[in-house]
């Protein structure tokens, strides 16, 4: 059993609750990864909210990094990533463990700390385009 992040009804925040709930098991070709981090990013919530109409109940979560502990992978390889569909079609990150297919297996860079892994793809990429592209946007109609 582990913890995750569920949600059984769409709505606020608030129909998020932390639940035990079973281990997945990966299946041939599959790993199993212990979540170390992982981020929340602007289609979490809106998953929350009703707008991708995820099966339920669901754990949501895209963005992490972790450790692989079982499957068809180097085990005690550290990795990180964001996958289509986690979080909303299959379960996501917001769980003790997440179950990946291997092809989307990717070697965390050692520089960089589970939660700056976790928040690398899509949070990073929102955080840039707001500070960024958005800033340059209002300096420059000033």
């Amino acid at each position: 059993m582990m913890k995750a992040l569920r949600f059984h009804t769409f709505g606020r925040l608030a129909v998020l609750s932390i639940e035990e709930v079973p281990t997945p098991q990966p299946r041939a070709g599959e790993a199993l990864v212990r979540v170390m981090a992982a981020a929340i990013n602007p289609s979490d919530v809106k998953n929350v909210s009703g707008q991708f109409k995820s099966p339920l109940p669901r754990v949501p979560g895209r963005d992490y990094a972790g450790v692989i502990v079982a499957g068809d992978a180097e085990k005690g390889m550290e990795v990180w990533g964001s996958g289509a569909g986690f979080g909303v079609g299959r379960d996501g990150a917001h769980a003790e463990y997440i179950v990946v297919p291997g092809e989307w297996i990717s070697p965390k860079p050692p520089q960089l700390s589970m939660e700056q892994a976790a928040a690398i793809g899509v949070p990073y990429l929102t955080a840039w385009h707001a500070l960024v592209r958005v800033g340059m946007s209002a300096s420059r109609s000033r």
